[in-house]
């Protein structure tokens, strides 16, 4: 399984997310692993033409690292790889995270 990162590890960003998101649903679950390799990354590629520099291709999938185009790729999300997981609900992990914190 691939899975886009960004700063939802953050707790008060996650429930943000889970409030405010139209993508989410009313009971988020969480995917807590301990091994999460990149694997690639979402963005545009971009190349030198006459008039500067331009927009060459926006690839449908994640390119891998080691592509041949990642030296002129912007990216916008980096993509890591979930080996093994666990599927928690979020407000049961925020529950054992402020229990663990106090």
């Amino acid at each position: 399984m691939r899975t886009a990162t960004d700063s939802a590890l953050v707790p008060f960003i996650t429930r943000a997310a889970a409030r405010l998101c139209p993508h989410l649903n009313a009971g988020p679950m969480v995917f807590l692993t301990t091994t999460f390799p990149l694997y690639g990354v979402h963005g545009t590629v971009y190349g030198l033409g006459v008039d500067g520099v331009k927009v060459v291709a926006q690839p449908d999938g994640p390119p891998p690292y080691g592509h041949q185009n990642m030296t002129t790729f912007l990216t916008s999300q980096m993509i890591r790889r979930l080996k093994s997981f666990t599927v928690v609900d979020l407000d049961e992990l925020l529950k054992e995270l402020a229990a663990h914190a106090a």
